[in-house]
């Protein structure tokens, strides 16, 4: 059975051979039309393949190694705060479940790194929370020794 849509039918007709085009270079085509926040970006791919090679080494390990990683300039953390650690958990998160793999191994350990982002997160706002705290009648400064 072959199914053919309008655009094949009307080159048929005209007389015209239809060209076909290779899935790279359409993909490749699509990547350029793109708008600048959809386009695919080189460094998550990078740490995409890195922490997918990762797999089976456990939670602690993923989240130590991306705070570990650097920046472009080589000395600066690439991920400097928890929130950052965890976007970036997260987006890696959203990627494997894009790619049908939320029961695999992987996608537990990322999430349970997400899971020691959002400690950090929680644990750093608590801390900041207690320190600027306004401390009403109990303020240091009207305490008797």
């Amino acid at each position: 059975m072959r199914i053919e849509t309008a655009l094949s039918l009307r080159a048929t007709e005209s007389g015209e051979s239809a060209t076909v085009e290779s899935l790279e270079s359409r993909v490749l085509a699509a990547a350029r039309n793109a708008p600048e926040n959809k386009r695919p970006d080189p460094e998550f791919e990078r740490l995409y393949v890195l922490l997918s090679s990762m797999e089976g080494q456990g939670e602690k390990v993923i989240y130590e190694f991306l705070r570990s990683l650097r920046s472009a300039d080589g000395e600066s953390p690439a991920y400097r705060t928890a929130s950052a650690l965890m976007a970036v958990t997260l987006q890696v998160l959203f990627r494997l479940k894009d790619d049908g793999l939320e029961k695999s191994q992987l996608y537990k350990e990322i999430k349970g790194a997400n899971g020691l982002a959002f400690s950090m997160d929680v644990f750093v706002k608590s801390i900041l929370r207690d320190v600027f705290k306004p401390m009403e009648d109990e303020a240091w400064e009207k305490s008797e020794w």
